[in-house]
């Protein structure tokens, strides 16, 4: 027996013994989850993205790294610890493989005995009544959802996008120090929350002094947060019989405090600021605690600090103020980023987190604006035109048969033998079926559900699975026995738009409950939920990302 469809997957071995490797879910903006085999890396989730071939790695930069960018290695951004590429594979993507690998076997299964048995047909007569049937609407693939995380970056040494939960210290790529990034992007965020409250400020005084306030207070929270990350990371490099350290408060928010914590790894975190930076940096840790926790009302603690502070006054605050206190803080971030590996960052100069966005955001954009699909699949260019035109040209959604000569007018520059490879192409990945007639050169083909999945958010502008979600949503907070037309009506869809979403809900409800009564309308007319289906609908639900 031969397995098309797990062949898909084969990445060696042997036609009875396959070595298998199936592609990761991506993220909406083209990303994969990694998970970090250090299990006292929290939160040990993060995402790996594309890379900005157009950063020039220098001899300097190489030197603050601790992998060869794109090795078979992967640096954890949290602890620094390095493993395998495949020791950070993310355990839902290990459940996706499982998923994906079981369809392909069943789909090849199912093919296989229908193709046993094709010859039998229909018999009738003497003591056994042989019937076979085969539906030639192959079940839909299971699809996976992965979201992006709202902290990303782009290393400014060797060019990695990727994305962390709160602070990552190091690039999962190449391992060098990233950690002056992250705050440089909250200074990023912060001067524009300024901007905002400035551009308020005449007419909307109380409104433009409550934005202040809060980027103000974003500052210190990014600035003890960091500071936190760095001390953890420092404990954690001691060696196994030191000390424990104590619990971390608050210590952070005090530059004494501080200062008196990292002495314990032997490290003044605020050795690169002069007297006077350092009297600005007390001054606007406790001017955050007043507008914090005392409405911006001067006491008598603050005047101590401030010598035009007055008791019971508003404490003064202006947009300069804030960006004092962050670029104070980031000088104070690049000395430890600098301590990380030993030696300051050659991009200090530059603004490296702003050109990193940018990047980032370049990368998702292109994704977005293809013309056509970018998932991983093994298609050339003209099957991928192919497959559009498919999705383009029905009707209905319901995955209607075209002829080969249908398909041959449609593209009258391609040969006879490209458009048969093209085709090809598309039914080895489940997108279409096919059958063949004696004397055609190309076969008559059958869209399924999976290339409407495919091509529909790129050719007709809607996506079946956002839309099977909420039919799934729909469906679940209803009756057992389902109404289609009813169903559709609560839509408001078109027929076009709502057929290949509902094929995707009854791919996950048992067969002998969905009624084969149909007018042409509907995959179906009519289907009944039972418990196991409303729990397969949960799952296919979850999988595909949406939270309930």
């Amino acid at each position: 027996m031969r397995f098309k469809n797990l062949e898909r997957f084969r990445i060696g071995g042997t036609q009875t013994k396959m070595k298998l490797g199936l592609p990761p879910p991506r993220t909406p903006s083209g990303r994969v989850y990694r998970y970090s085999p250090n299990e006292t890396a929290h939160p040990r989730h993060f995402l790996l993205g594309a890379v900005d071939e157009t950063i020039v790695i220098t001899d300097t930069m190489r030197a603050r790294m601790k992998l060869e960018p794109r090795s078979k290695q992967t640096v954890c951004p949290y602890s620094g610890a390095v493993a395998p590429d495949e020791d950070f594979v993310h355990p839902d993507d290990v459940k996706a493989a499982i998923k994906m690998v079981e369809h392909a076997v069943v789909t090849d299964v199912q093919r296989e005995l229908a193709r046993m048995f094709s010859s039998l047909g229909s018999s009738s007569g003497g003591l056994i009544r042989i019937e076979t049937k085969l539906s030639d609407t192959p079940k839909p693939r299971p699809r996976f959802s992965r979201s992006d995380l709202l902290r990303e970056l782009v290393c400014d040494h060797c060019g990695r996008d990727y994305g962390v939960y709160a602070i990552g210290l190091f690039c999962p790529d190449c391992g060098a120090p990233n950690l002056r990034l992250h705050f440089a992007r909250e200074t990023e965020l912060v001067d524009a929350q300024v901007e905002l409250a400035e551009a308020h400020g005449d007419e909307l005084k109380e409104l433009a002094y409550r934005l202040l306030g809060n980027a103000h207070e974003d500052v210190l929270t990014a600035f003890e947060s960091t500071l936190k990350a760095v001390y953890f990371y420092g404990v954690g490099q001691r060696p196994a019989d030191a000390a424990p350290a104590r619990p971390v408060r608050n210590d952070f928010q005090n530059v004494d405090n501080g200062r008196h914590r990292f002495a314990e790894l032997n490290l003044d975190p605020f050795a690169a600021l002069n007297e006077d930076e350092l009297a600005t940096l007390r001054l606007n840790i406790q001017k955050r605690h007043i507008i914090g926790h005392n409405l911006g009302v001067v006491d008598e603690k603050f005047a101590e600090h401030a010598d035009d502070a007055r008791v019971g006054e508003t404490v003064h605050l202006v947009g300069e103020d804030v960006r004092r206190f962050a670029a104070i803080g980031q000088k104070v971030i690049d000395h430890l980023d600098a301590w990380l590996v030993g030696a300051p960052s050659p991009t200090i100069e530059q603004r490296a987190e702003g050109d990193g966005a940018a990047a980032g955001a370049s990368l998702a954009t292109s994704t977005a604006e293809e013309d056509v699909p970018t998932d991983d699949l093994q298609l050339g260019a003209l099957a991928r035109q192919v497959g559009r035109w498919f999705s383009e040209q029905s009707r209905d959604g319901m995955g209607r048969p075209t002829t080969g000569a249908s398909v041959q007018n449609a593209f009258p520059d391609a040969s006879v033998g490209d458009l048969g490879e093209a085709i090809a192409e598309l039914e080895a990945e489940g997108l279409v079926t096919t059958s063949s007639a004696l004397g055609q050169a190309i076969p008559s083909v059958r869209p399924t559900v999976d290339l409407f999945v495919t091509f529909d958010p790129v050719a007709i502008g809607s996506n079946p699975l956002v839309d099977a979600l909420a039919l799934t949503t729909s469906v679940l907070s209803g009756e057992d026995a389902v109404d289609v037309a009813k169903l559709h009506t609560g839509t408001g869809w078109t027929h076009r738009r709502f057929n290949p979403a509902l094929a995707l809900v009854i791919a996950h409800v048992d067969d002998r409950r969905v009624s084969k009564a149909m007018d042409g309308q509907y995959p179906t007319r009519a289907f009944f939920l039972t418990a196991s289906d409303r729990v397969a609908l949960k799952r296919f639900a979850g999988q595909s990302g949406l939270r309930r």
